[in-house]
């Protein structure tokens, strides 16, 4: 019973300091009015289980001394306590679930939350499966393990002390008798508490593990078609399926030994218990109705050890996940809130700026550029030059670069990351759709007045898909119902109608038309008040003309900059390339 009490006292005192403590857990903690109502009916409970003791008692009894009479009141009796059990238990169970169903979505949002508000940078340091295992795995084992399994320990130990007041007031040598066996299955289970915390902890690295093999299938399920690699994925997926298995079995086998030894241990506890109290009966120290009492009795305290011996140990790995989970969200290095910078006013400027993605070979090597404020820019350069690279340093994807970035001379890395999104949109090659109409694709469940709407969409060259299909268009799973072209356009849209300052275009058009990408990037060029930056391919004379400033890239450098006029009569490395290409 001591890890019993343990684990009980320990949840007391969780409800009194947890939020003192940087940790998630506090969100499984509030609606303590409907934990304290669940308790206060599984206290009832517990009372008239062990008042149907003493009921087993009087009606043994009234059979050896009693009359029909008296068995007529007691049946009288006992319907009225059934009806009042049945009602409380009624009650216990819609509080409890409601307790549990409102804690878990207060844990669930929390992490989903913090999930959301990391940097893009912190984000990556992970893959997605992880995030995703911990929302479908773990917390499903927190909500039973340790959610629900608080509860149980609780009504349990409640239980145990009611069945040992009730024998102390039966006969306390009994009682006495109980305690001194019960230390048997206690002893029995303590050994194994780190396995079981251990063997949790490899449970759910494996599902981890197996859930981002899945969600890699999944999302690169063209690319196994195509290669025709089904069955070597099927066998490495089989493989990280029967090492989980293997961890899982390896828990539950754990698990399954505590119990058997806990019931063995336990036997022994009720049989040594009734043998004692059959003995007490032949000395004529105690009734039958008595002793039949104490079997009762005795389920009522050997069954809470052996559930408390099983679930105080999953409580315990409840725990585990929920350290572990506050460990992966909570302690990852987070930037500080950081500056808040106003609309954009000046200019972006890159000083010395180098990037590396393995810490070994340069993507951007001593990079300085001047980007001012409502001019239009053209990347160009050969596929490796750093041109992405550059617009994804820009946009805080990743914060490792050496050098400084200063915007309206605010250094990047200080820049709130909510600021400088409110200042910055991007427009990317790969365009991620959500499974929702065309309408909240663009808007993004954001609500915009209809002239902004329609000039974005406008814009964009949606106009006539729109004629056709109409704004609320189901767009499938990531776009499976629209074309390339067409989810290019809404990533147009997307970026057009959130009207930042500072708009960003990773070959935004390159899944479009020739004669619909020129008037795009001429809608996009001919915009007032934006500076636009344009990583592009397309050497296009006409377009290039439009803008202010060509950079020319090479080797995560800028080896030459001007108008197009300019470049060519240069007669340098620009020349040569838009040569090549034509």
């Amino acid at each position: 019973m001591r890890a019993s009490w343990k684990a009980c006292c320990s949840y007391m005192m969780e409800v009194r300091s947890i939020k003192q403590t940087n940790s998630l857990k506090h969100h499984l903690f509030k609606n303590k009015h409907l934990f304290v109502g669940a308790i206060f009916f599984s206290l009832i409970i517990s009372a008239m289980n062990v008042g149907l003791a003493f009921i087993l008692q009087i009606l043994i009894d009234l059979g050896v001394y009693g009359e029909v009479s008296e068995l007529v009141n007691m049946a009288w009796i006992i319907g009225g306590l059934l009806l009042i059990y049945l009602l409380v238990n009624v009650f216990h169970y819609k509080i409890k679930n409601i307790y549990v169903m409102r804690a878990l979505i207060s844990y669930k949002d929390a992490i989903l939350g913090i999930i959301i508000k990391k940097n893009l940078a912190d984000f990556r340091k992970r893959n997605t499966g992880s995030y995703i295992s911990v929302i479908n795995n773990d917390v499903k084992s927190i909500e039973t393990d340790y959610v629900e399994g608080n509860l149980v320990i609780i009504t349990q130990v409640s239980l145990f002390i009611m069945g040992l007041a009730a024998m102390f007031y039966l006969n306390p040598y009994i009682a006495i008798a109980v305690i001194v066996l019960s230390i048997l299955p206690i002893l029995a289970t303590v050994g194994f508490n780190g396995k079981v915390d251990t063997t949790q902890r490899e449970v759910s690295s494996k599902n981890e593990g197996f859930t981002t093999s899945i969600k890699d299938i999944f999302n690169g399920f063209t690319v196994i078609k195509s290669f025709g690699v089904e069955k070597e994925v099927t066998e490495t997926i089989a493989d990280v399926n029967k090492d989980l298995e293997s961890k899982k079995r390896k828990l539950y086998d754990v698990q399954g030994l505590i119990k058997t030894l806990t019931e063995v241990t336990g036997f022994i506890m009720f049989i040594g218990t009734i043998a004692f109290g059959v003995w007490l009966a032949i000395m004529g120290d105690i009734t039958v109705g008595e002793v039949v009492a104490y079997i009762q009795l005795i389920n009522y305290m050997l069954g809470p050890i052996i559930v408390l011996s099983e679930t105080v140990n999953k409580r315990k790995a409840g725990a585990v996940l929920i350290t572990k989970i506050d460990t992966m969200l909570l302690s990852d290095e987070q930037k500080e809130e950081g500056k808040q910078m106003g609309r954009f006013q000046d200019k972006i400027v890159f000083k010395d700026v180098s990037f590396s993605f393995d810490g070994e070979k340069n993507v951007l090597s001593n990079l300085n550029l001047e980007l001012e404020k409502n001019k239009s820019y053209a990347v160009v350069g050969l596929s490796g030059s750093g041109k992405s690279t550059m617009l994804n340093v820009l946009m805080g994807y990743y914060d490792s670069y050496q050098g400084s970035i200063h915007v309206d001379g605010n250094e990047l890395k200080e820049i709130s990351p909510a600021s400088l999104y409110e200042n910055l949109s991007v427009i990317q090659q790969e365009v991620f759709m959500f499974d929702a109409p065309l309408k909240n694709n663009i808007q993004l469940y954001k609500t915009y007045p209809p002239e902004r709407l329609a000039k974005a969409i406008s814009m964009s060259g949606l106009d006539e898909f729109i004629k056709r299909r109409g704004e609320d268009f189901d767009c499938g799973e990531n776009g499976t119902y629209l074309s390339g072209g067409e989810k290019q356009r809404v990533s147009i849209a997307r970026a057009l109608i959130k009207d930042t300052p500072i708009l960003l275009l990773d070959e935004a058009t390159s899944s479009l038309d020739n004669e619909t990408a020129r008037a795009v990037e001429k809608s996009i060029l001919e915009l007032e008040g934006t500076t636009r930056i344009i990583v592009t391919h397309k050497l296009n004379s006409a377009s290039l003309a439009m803008y202010d400033e060509i950079i020319m890239m090479k080797n995560g450098e800028v080896v030459e900059k001007g108008s197009f006029e300019q470049l060519l009569e240069r007669k340098g490395m620009f020349y040569s390339l838009y040569n090549v290409t034509f």
